[in-house]
């Protein structure tokens, strides 16, 4: 959808933003096993997601369509810097409770240990389309116009899909598998995929 009018958000857009990530993973593979009963999930998302979309705001970007029916969060990876961020349980046991942050940081050590940390590039963590708008091309819009930039600057970029059906999407936006797997226990598996500038 070439028309799609895409904008960048800031802290005003915070809640708004934060509502369409926990509302478009409501049935993501890797939400459900971090809140596998249904009431937490809807309960908790926006917890789960607005430090997150902080981050984003703060040291990256957050870009969304003009109607904030989809956003994508991007942020820049310097492979030089020795500080790895927040450890993810410790930061989220005040906010969700031990379990929750418990499978949250098992999920993160397995997802750090596939990031790659051979050349600098920009880290797209989440990308959420509103349930009722999905199939609109709004969120390979919302893409397609930060890889071009991407492209104009000869940045590289990297994201884990979580589904097989949005591996097949961002293959088909250049990105290619790595020959790994994010394996949760007793969980889903997610597909890290690096895309290199087009030229």
């Amino acid at each position: 959808m070439s028309n799609v009018s895409i904008v960048r958000a800031d802290g005003a857009d915070t809640e708004e933003v934060t509502s369409v990530l926990a509302t478009g993973f409501h049935d993501d593979p890797v939400s459900c096993w971090i809140f596998p009963d249904e009431a937490d999930r809807a309960r908790l998302h926006p917890d789960f997601f607005r430090p997150f979309v902080e981050l984003a705001l703060a040291e990256g970007s957050v870009w969304t369509t003009a109607d904030r029916a989809a956003v994508a969060l991007w942020l820049p990876v310097d492979v030089t810097a020795h500080d790895e961020g927040p450890d993810l349980r410790t930061l989220y046991e005040p906010i969700l409770g031990a379990y929750h942050a418990d499978r949250i940081g098992a999920f993160d050590v397995r997802s750090t240990a596939n990031h790659p940390t051979h050349t600098d590039h920009q880290y797209l963590p989440f990308v959420a389309v509103l349930p009722d708008r999905v199939g609109e091309g709004l969120g390979t819009a919302l893409l397609t116009d930060r890889l071009d930039e991407l492209d104009r600057q000869g940045v590289p970029s990297f994201l884990e899909a979580s589904n097989e059906r949005s591996a097949k999407l961002y293959a088909r936006l250049g990105y290619a598998h790595l020959d790994v797997t994010t394996d949760l226990p007793g969980g889903p598996s997610l597909y890290p995929m690096w895309r290199d500038p087009a030229r």
